[in-house]
């Protein structure tokens, strides 16, 4: 019996028959299929139906992927059969469509939580009220609620039903179109701009790589690029900073890149002997300095420079300065790509120089192998001089706050696996890395990170100086030196608390007597460790690699790089340096130099300068060399327009004790500026006004579960100093802090 009989039947009125006599004539009803979930069709059909279904309803909240119980939905909806399987198709296709759009522009949870709720929710929500309605016809049998519900369909005219029906499919897929589809991503792989790498030091009269890579408006290699580049120099004396007029140097001939005819989101997959956006040049340069290798480029009609190149006479016991992310994700937790996609892509168009893979332990907990996975990927990606790898994890506990972990040995640490599931506290965490570096030969850092995000915020009064030595100042989730909504910053974050809230930044961290250095990293989920993609379009889940989670839709700022000062390019060396803090950061793919000192003391093995008199003078020295490359904003891609120059308009801050010193404006690409600071020598302290009171005891903040004594929450008389440099193109880089302690 289809929907119109049924109505039909229902319509019918006989003075002779009561309530019961109308049950009886309908209860054969009941085992029909337009009423219950029983098919006519062979079991075989009947079990394929439930199975496809059941891939629908698993992949309602995967990111790009829902577009399988979208399509599952939509086909289930059309298919001509009993209204209880139209029923069924429409409902997924619905939730699909809605999941996909709150992830992609709710807020107050995350866009996992977000998808899961919106659509996986749901539609679980309607098959369970289904079958309670099913179930209750078959008990009482009595079909009045079910029959009801499907006779609506009688008073549609047959002419608007199958209009009526494509505009309900309509919704749940534009829905899912407007956010999953970006047309400019899938086709527009055409070249924008240039970007130009070097290494930041260079031996004199040594031959170096240079990389010419051609983006398009996603920052992604262009593959169609076929323009022509030209090669000059821009220098600077090494210690005056004048422009320098005559430099000996061999540059790379003129060049005519080849590429594709079609592009591709992936173009440096592409393994054809093409160049595909990227070529690797040769050059050399006899003339000490700091210097600029200019490349002209015939399709957008602009000069595109290097980064700086400090070119010196260097023995091997002279420290270099190395890039590199030591933060990102693969599809072995909650990223994209493989673990071995991800180490080319950081090593061979990132061009950084080390590297760590920190997927998420309580994922890996339940992939069998993974931790085995990222170990060997790990270790056949290290190559000694060339690029650097080390192993990690990252533990995410929510309430004390997530710690990024890496070894500078060759083994990942697996047992325990680093997961809140089976390490739950902090202190289990510190007697874990205890055992697992008192075993190998590795030693261990817990890197704090996204500190000021509503969900994570950071407890600092949990904290081990051990390990926790440096500290995330700024990734895809944002900056983090202050709270968001403090006025010096800039540039804010994802994800804030309510209300403005204390205790949670780290400049807070370093007022309450914690003594850690700024680092950066990306934090990235889509594959492309040093140079994530995810603050432009191409976070959209049709960009390879692909994944299943909804992680890159919340991730708008570029990823950050971190520098060292070390020796040489390997694993103890570069760790020495990390561990040592002899570090500095910054905020995109960009790589200026920046040195900090007071009355001659740097940032890093300690970065403490003894006074010895609270009245002592200390100068305050900064020295920069800029890198003029254009930059990525939040939700922006790095753009040039026709006949652009770089400009070398920034502001070099001195923050003292999470105050704003002094700021320097400069114009030049080098520039060293040095300042006083007579002031008394007082220290700071995160204060008892700082500080919230639960039932007679004191906390950081409202989010933290350990009793502190305020008295203690201090930097127990030392000043602390930050410079960050804050430029016009949007880059910005951090350095410090450095401790002042009045001390004879």
């Amino acid at each position: 019996m289809n929907v119109e009989e049924l109505g039909t039947l229902f319509e019918q009125k006989s003075s002779s028959a009561d309530t019961s006599t109308v049950c009886r004539k309908l209860e054969p009803m009941t085992t029909d299929d337009s009423l219950t979930p029983r098919f006519s069709q062979s079991r075989g059909l009947r079990v394929l139906r439930v199975v496809v279904f059941g891939v629908g309803l698993a992949t309602i909240h995967m990111f790009f992927f829902s577009f399988i119980a979208l399509i599952i939905g939509v086909v289930l909806f059309f298919l001509p059969q009993k209204l209880t399987w139209r029923s069924h198709g429409l409902a997924m296709a619905s939730a699909a469509g809605v999941s996909a759009f709150a992830a992609h522009t709710g807020t107050g949870m995350s866009p996992l939580k977000l998808a899961f709720f919106y659509g996986t929710v749901p539609v679980l929500g309607y098959l369970v009220l289904y079958y309670v309605l099913w179930w209750w016809t078959r008990r009482t049998g009595s079909p009045q609620v079910l029959s009801k519900i499907y006779s609506k369909g009688k008073s549609i005219p047959k002419r608007a039903k199958a209009p009526l029906m494509i505009l309900v499919v309509l919704v749940p897929v534009g829905l899912w179109w407007v956010v999953d589809i970006n047309l400019g991503v899938m086709f527009d792989n055409e070249p924008r701009l240039l970007w130009v790498h070097a290494p930041s030091t260079v031996d004199q009269g040594m031959d170096f790589n240079v990389t010419v890579e051609a983006w398009d408006a996603y920052e992604r290699l262009s593959a169609t690029y076929k323009g022509h580049v030209q090669f000059s120099t821009e220098s600077y004396n090494l210690t005056t900073y004048a422009p320098l007029t005559s430099v000996s140097a061999v540059l790379p001939e003129s060049y005519t890149f080849t590429g594709q005819a079609v592009g591709s989101d992936i173009a440096y997959e592409i393994r054809d002997g093409k160049d595909n956006g990227r070529h690797v040049f040769t050059a050399r340069i006899d003339t000490p300095g700091f210097h600029y290798i200019l490349v002209e480029d015939s399709t957008t009609g602009n000069i595109y420079y290097t980064n700086p190149i400090m070119v010196t006479d260097l023995s091997d016991t002279d420290l270099r300065i190395y890039w590199g992310d030591i933060h990102g994700h693969t599809e072995l937790s909650d990223g994209t790509g493989s673990p071995e996609h991800s180490f080319y892509f950081a090593r061979y168009v990132a061009c950084i120089d080390f590297c760590s893979l920190t997927d998420h332990g309580e994922i890996m907990l339940f992939i069998p192998g993974a931790l085995d996975t990222l170990e060997r990927a790990t270790n056949a990606a290290y190559d000694p001089g060339d690029f650097v790898t080390f192993h990690g994890i990252e533990w995410t506990n929510v309430d004390p706050g997530h710690y990024t972990c890496i070894f500078s040995g060759n083994q990942l640490i697996k047992t325990p696996v680093l997961s809140y599931l089976t390490v739950p506290t902090t202190d289990t965490l510190w007697q874990a890395l205890d055992s697992f570096t008192a075993g190998t030969d590795s030693r261990a850092l817990a890197l704090p990170h996204h500190t000021t995000q509503n969900a994570y915020i950071q407890d600092w009064t949990y904290i081990n100086p051990k390990y926790v030595k440096i500290a995330e100042v700024t990734s895809v989730h944002g900056e983090f030196l202050f709270e968001q909504r403090h006025t010096l910053n800039y540039i804010g974050a994802i994800d804030p608390p309510p209300e403005y809230l204390n205790g949670s930044s780290i400049v807070d961290a370093f007022r309450m007597g914690y003594r850690m250095t700024l680092y950066a990293s990306s934090d990235q989920h889509d594959g492309h460790p040093g140079h994530s993609l995810s603050h432009t379009p191409a976070f959209v889940g049709h960009q390879r690699p692909w994944s299943i989670w909804q992680t890159r839709n919340e991730h708008p700022y570029p990823g950050g790089l971190v520098a060292v000062h070390a020796t040489n390019l390997t694993r103890e060396s570069v760790f020495s340096a990390l561990e040592n803090q002899v570090i500095f950061a910054n905020s995109d793919h960009g790589r200026p130099i920046l040195d900090f000192a007071i009355n001659g003391t740097g940032v890093g093995n300690g970065s403490t300068l003894y006074s010895g008199d609270v009245n002592a003078v200390r100068e305050i020295s900064v020295f920069l060399v800029q890198d003029p490359s254009p930059a990525g904003a939040r939700s922006t891609a790095a753009s040039v327009t026709a006949g652009w120059a770089p400009d070398w308009s920034a502001t070099i801050e001195v923050i003292k004790n999470g105050d704003l010193f002094m700021s320097i404006p400069v114009e030049d690409p080098v520039t060293r500026v040095t300042v006083l600071d007579t002031t008394p020598i007082t220290g700071t302290s995160y204060s008892a006004e700082s500080c919230v009171q639960r039932d007679g005891q004191y906390y950081i903040n409202d989010y933290s579960d350990n009793p502190v004594n305020p008295d203690d929450l201090n930097t127990s008389g030392a000043d602390f100093y930050i410079v960050r440099v804050v430029g016009e193109n949007g880059r910005i880089t951090y350095a410090g802090p450095i401790w002042v302690v009045a001390s004879s």
